[in-house]
């Protein structure tokens, strides 16, 4: 994106934000390709999924808008609070699967992060970010930036206010803490103990 496209999207932002829904529509629009890939990310390898990419966009934007006086700091900001929407519209397709007694399938979470990929059960991964965000609210938060909105070190930092080799650290730590959870819950999922 380039920086006239950069200023429009902060204009766009401070516009809404104000109550300009003209201006709410255009940034949707001026940003829709970059909100598709973030989607496509999610649900790339998804099997039996009935969402496509577009639906994933457009239910997250439905409940974006539904936010009052949201503080957009950003387009950086907005990408991440897209990315957090759309998970949540993930799990809360997946666990309605799950209550339809259709039978659930790991996911391969598929980011723009090389080598991130890996199958992971919906569910789980909720339930270890929700335990991650009680210990830990800037890690969980980091976690979801990088995997979820796929955003580089340096974007999450932007995002999070912070440098980024705290970024890259507390990532580490994150990433170590997620991984051991998500076994554990497996593991408690399955009967084992």
């Amino acid at each position: 994106m380039n920086n006239s496209n950069l200023v429009n999207s902060k204009q766009l932002l401070q516009a809404w934000r104000a109550g300009d829904t003209d201006a709410r529509d255009a940034l949707f629009k001026l940003l829709y390709s970059e909100l598709r890939q973030v989607s496509a990310a999610l649900l790339r390898a998804e099997s039996n999924n009935s969402l496509s990419t577009g639906d994933l966009v457009n239910e997250a934007a439905l409940r974006l808008i539904k936010l009052d006086q949201i503080e957009w700091a950003d387009k950086s900001h907005f990408l991440a609070l897209s990315a957090r929407a759309m998970r949540r519209v993930l799990i809360d397709h997946a666990r309605k699967k799950k209550s339809d007694k259709r039978a659930h399938h790991k996911v391969t979470l598929v980011t723009r992060i090389e080598g991130a990929a890996q199958r992971l059960d919906m569910d789980v991964l909720e339930k270890s970010l929700i335990r991650l965000s009680v210990l830990d609210a800037e890690k969980a938060d980091i976690v979801e930036l990088r995997y979820f909105g796929g955003m580089s070190l340096q974007e999450i930092a932007e995002v999070v206010g912070a440098s980024q080799s705290t970024v890259k650290r507390q990532w580490r730590v994150a990433r170590a803490w997620l991984l051991d959870a998500m076994m554990e819950g497996q593991n408690v999922g399955d009967g084992i103990t």
